[in-house]
């Protein structure tokens, strides 16, 4: 697209130089990072700086075009095309759709939000796609892209215009998987979203044919301040954006209050509750007579008046609510229910997700993201149903320069559920590992009992806690999950918890 047919909404054609209309724009960004030769670079005022600063970076990666806000103490060189434009910030998301809009608009968009299992839903629609013969991309916090293929994604719900472009690159690709075959019309993409995405307005503009609330429990309340605030965030996925259906957990607070207003507010929108507790609605997806056990997990899900038998590898009785939340956005895609039944069985862990090593002294060590309390919680109370037999130990830390408040929280629930505890580090960051600790440690009862270790070392904290396991014992590495990386004050260096149970294993 030329510049000027981009901009000519926005901006008098008088500010236009003749040369510059006609540049040829490739593609928009607003991270000098991440820009790329023939982009149209937004620079912004920023938090801590303004995009202006890298005009340097800027000319070196070749950009075709800078559109700017205003600021001083930045001197625009004179051979590089730059267009000053009043409430570009505002502007950002229609330009950016504007650019985007017809690749964008060929994908069929399932969108998932929650405090926990955005990961894991999202990615377990994504497998059942590829069961069903057909695939599915993703965008979210294990990357972006097509399972078997992801790439690095820098944040859950990538900044508005990098999102943009990343929708784009998928269609791109689906015409490179549909080429010359049949149903290229069918695009499905799964997108995690984020709170911090809905107050960013990150997902501005984009139209889903499906919605889906998980469940919401403290977190970010460092960014929210409350969990009323934190909520609201997530609940304007479902009253501000539009959407054919929603998939919604009426088991969880905010899902039962989305259930009820979306019924009032918008009662066009087609609904699939899911959860354990009793709803009158027809499409209302239950979990019945639930079981864990050391192989996986099994339940009825009963729908429409059908019964349906249901097993599953996976562990966590949070799992169940997580694959019946994929069979609700399945459903909302046209999937016929017993197609989806057949599948179901099929679907396996998500990297760092709940992720089982069977340990070769009879135990089985777990890696699992949970790094808020109630995730936390939930992830104990799961192991202990499926333990028949042995001990329970957990292995955590809790981030530096984040949540405070989180930390004796952490400590507390662990003494409660779990047999061992070792607390150890967990991306400190800037602060003290020892510091972050001793607040841990805070939220425990009894913080001298012989069931209670500490061990700053991540990598010795889990070989303490595997080198004590007996056959039937379980292990639960908590907090890190899919990361392979330990962010210190000075540095970043390579840590995988996964790595390091496979590693004490060989040995």
């Amino acid at each position: 697209m030329r510049l000027a047919e981009l901009l000519k909404p926005f901006v008098d054609n008088a500010v236009l130089k003749a040369d510059w209309g006609a540049l040829e724009i490739g593609g928009l960004s607003s991270d000098s990072r991440y820009a790329k030769a023939g982009d149209l670079f937004f620079a912004l005022r920023g938090e801590h700086s303004h995009g202006l600063a890298f005009l340097n970076a800027l000319r070196e990666k070749k950009v075709s075009a800078i559109v700017y806000e205003a600021a001083e103490g930045y001197e625009i060189p004179s051979d590089l095309p730059a267009i000053e434009i009043e409430n570009l910030t505002a502007l950002l998301p229609k330009i950016g759709y504007a650019f985007y809009q017809n690749a964008i608009e060929n994908l069929t968009l399932m969108g998932v939000t929650g405090t926990e299992g955005k990961t894991s839903v999202t990615q377990f629609v994504a497998q059942a796609f590829e069961h069903l013969g057909q695939s599915c991309a993703l965008i979210g916090t294990n990357g972006i892209g097509f399972l078997g293929e992801l790439k690095e994604n820098t944040h859950t719900t990538p900044d508005l215009l990098a999102l943009y472009r990343s929708l784009s690159e998928i269609n791109q690709a689906f015409d490179v998987k549909y080429k010359g075959e049949e149903g290229a019309g069918k695009r499905p993409c799964t997108l995690e979203v984020t709170s911090h995405a809905l107050a960013q307005k990150r997902v501005e503009n984009l139209r889903f044919l499906v919605t889906a609330q998980t469940n919401l429990t403290r977190d970010h309340l460092d960014y929210h301040g409350t969990i009323e605030a934190y909520a609201a965030e997530k609940a304007k996925l479902f009253y501000e954006y539009e959407s054919v259906s929603s998939v919604l957990n009426i088991d969880d607070e905010l899902g039962e209050s989305l259930y009820h207003g979306l019924q009032e507010r918008i009662p066009s929108r087609i609904l699939y509750p899911y959860g354990q507790g009793e709803c009158d609605h027809p499409n209302f997806l239950q979990i019945q007579d639930l079981t864990l056990t050391h192989s996986g997990l099994a339940f009825t899900l009963q729908f429409q008046g059908e019964q349906y038998a249901l097993e599953s590898p996976l562990y966590g009785s949070f799992n169940a609510y997580n694959l019946t939340a994929m069979v609700g956005i399945l459903l909302s895609y046209g999937i016929e229910m017993e197609a989806i039944v057949g599948i179901l069985p099929k679907i396996t862990h998500v990297k760092g997700r709940m992720e089982r090593v069977e340990l070769k002294n009879g135990a089985v060590a777990l890696v699992d993201y949970a790094h808020k309390p109630n995730a936390l919680l939930q992830a104990l109370n799961s192991l202990r149903e499926h333990l028949s037999e042995g001990q329970l130990t957990v292995v955590f830390g809790c981030g530096g320069d984040r949540d405070r408040g989180k930390r004796p929280l952490m400590a507390e629930i662990a003494e409660a559920h779990a047999d061992r505890v070792v607390i150890t580090s967990d991306n400190p960051r800037s602060e003290d590992p020892q510091a972050i600790i001793d607040e841990i440690k805070s939220g425990l009862k009894e913080p001298e009992s012989s069931s209670i270790l500490e061990e700053i070392s991540r990598q010795k904290a889990i070989a303490m806690a595997i080198s004590e396991t007996q056959k039937g014992d379980i292990v639960l590495v908590a907090g890190k999950g899919h990361e392979d990386y330990q962010i210190l004050a000075d540095r970043v260096i390579h840590f995988s918890d996964i790595e390091e149970i496979e590693r004490f294993n060989r040995e």
